[in-house]
């Protein structure tokens, strides 16, 4: 059995229509429950909004440090021309 972190990232990778309207809703729908529940029967669904969220952070933080050596390197090539 897999991390509860992991199922959640694999739940959402298969159906982020529902992951998302499962965050984005105050209480919890019965019909998105019933989804996701039926395509990942190995995710909390009470949790679920924290580890995904948390997957969505880190992505962003990559993707930060992506662009951040990016437009470094970018800067070095037209100074150093």
């Amino acid at each position: 059995m897999g991390s509860k972190f992991g199922s959640a990232v694999k739940c959402f990778i298969k159906c982020p229509v529902d992951s998302a309207r499962l965050m984005l809703t105050s209480s919890y729908e019965p019909r998105t429950v019933e989804a996701i529940t039926a395509r990942c029967p190995e995710v909390d669904v009470e949790s679920f909004g924290f580890y995904v969220g948390l997957f969505m952070g880190i992505i962003f933080i990559v993707l930060c440090v992506m662009a951040y050596l990016f437009f470094y390197a970018l800067r070095v090539v037209i100074l150093y021309r």
